[in-house]
């Protein structure tokens, strides 16, 4: 399996820097970062003991340099969702 092409891992950066995702590390103090190839996806329940994933956050993962600290960061925010997904069902939300 490939990882992103230098293209895309650059508007990643570059949206991520554009919300202002460029404070250092919360647990070292560290201030290097490096964008992790492939999207994290979340499968949210209402309830613990549910057995069916209500919905799905996609997101890009940070890792710290120093540490290896990962933060998350949902695509739709950062206008990465693909315009052209169908809707989610009425009972279920998105991260946008």
């Amino acid at each position: 399996m490939s990882g992103w092409s230098q293209e895309k891992r650059e508007d990643i950066v570059k949206r991520l820097h554009e919300k202002g995702v460029n404070r250092p590390c919360p647990r070292c103090g560290g201030e290097a970062f490096s964008l992790v190839d492939g999207f994290a996806v979340f499968g949210l329940v209402n309830e613990l003991q549910d057995e069916g994933v209500q919905n799905l956050v996609p997101s890009v993962c940070v890792a710290c340099s120093r540490c290896g600290y990962l933060t998350f960061h949902a695509l739709g925010p950062l206008g990465l969702l693909p315009k052209d997904l169908p809707p989610p069902p009425q009972n279920q939300q998105t991260v946008e």
